[in-house]
């Protein structure tokens, strides 16, 4: 298990100090989405920020996981990046484009794993079984040509479920693999407040049955009646008590702990976020860097 925190609630910082930050905290990874305004490669600054971010990385040790769920990138008008499984085929090729263009950016920044998702579901194609054919049948044909290119980059990629999309949930990430005729090198970012969501109870019984292909699990807290992911700690997710059981399971993947829409609570949330790992968990590097090196 590798322990990382998500910048989605640090959009207050720098990328660069937030990696220096959560490496001095103890945490072994960090998670990166683009960003509008301060990691977008259609800015004519990127290239300048791209460096600092593989420096500091490097300087630093941290692993990066590549987060693509991003809002109002690549289109500032469009909260969600364009559909693997649109019906506009140029929309659905513009979908392929944006994951292939991160695939590069990420060998070259050294990420060690991308996750995305399948994007929004198309409008429906006859009776509701043969609706989800039609998709998963989509949708595995835009995966191929993606799994290629990963595979001859060597960068992992991670399909994230996400409600309302095509894959909504682990147990359609597991119908789809049908689709890839074998192909086991899609793996899955399985996403805690996904699956409560959509009613994937007992979480642990989901991830251990998928457990040889999950590549990473976004942790969140989450509060009966309240939408969005709660301080670590706050809300009513077990989640050390998860960890624990994920961690018995000897899973290898990454955790990434995530505490989206509190940026203005900094690195505190990051600390509070610490205890749930397991105690003496041997994946968090100790304190190397004082702040704001």
């Amino acid at each position: 298990m590798i322990a990382g925190y998500h910048t989605a609630g640090l959009l207050l910082h720098d990328p660069v100090v937030a990696v220096r930050e959560l490496a001095r905290l103890g945490y072994a990874a960090i998670a990166i989405r683009p960003h509008g305004a301060s990691f977008n490669p259609d800015l004519s600054t990127f290239g300048q920020q791209f460096l600092r971010v593989q420096d500091a990385l490097k300087s630093t040790g941290l692993r990066c996981v590549l987060d693509l769920d991003c809002l109002f990138v690549p289109n500032p008008l469009a909260a969600r990046a364009p559909s693997l499984v649109a019906d506009d085929p140029e929309e659905a090729t513009r979908a392929r484009s944006w994951l292939t263009r991160w695939m590069e950016l990420g060998a070259e920044l050294g990420a060690e794993l991308i996750t995305f998702s399948s994007g929004a579901r198309a409008s429906a194609i006859g009776r509701h079984d043969e609706h989800d054919e039609a998709l998963l049948e989509r949708l595995s044909s835009q995966l191929r040509p993606l799994l290629a290119r990963s595979s001859a980059l060597s960068v992992p990629i991670a399909l994230h479920p996400r409600g309302g999309d095509a894959v909504a949930s682990v147990a359609q990430f597991e119908r789809l693999s049908q689709w890839l005729d074998g192909d086991n090198s899609l793996t899955l970012a399985a996403d805690v407040g996904e699956m409560l969501s959509g009613g994937e109870l007992p979480l642990i019984d989901r991830l251990r049955r998928n457990l040889s292909v999950l590549a990473c699990l976004y942790a969140c807290d989450r509060r009966a009646g309240v939408n969005g992911d709660q301080r670590i700690g706050c809300g009513d997710v077990a989640l050390k008590r998860l960890l624990g059981s994920l961690h018995s399971l000897d899973y290898q993947g990454f955790v990434i702990a995530r505490v989206e829409g509190h940026s203005e609570l900094g690195f505190t949330a990051a600390e509070e976020a610490i205890p749930m790992f397991p105690t003496g968990f041997p994946t968090i590097h100790p304190s190397r860097f004082p702040t704001g090196q």
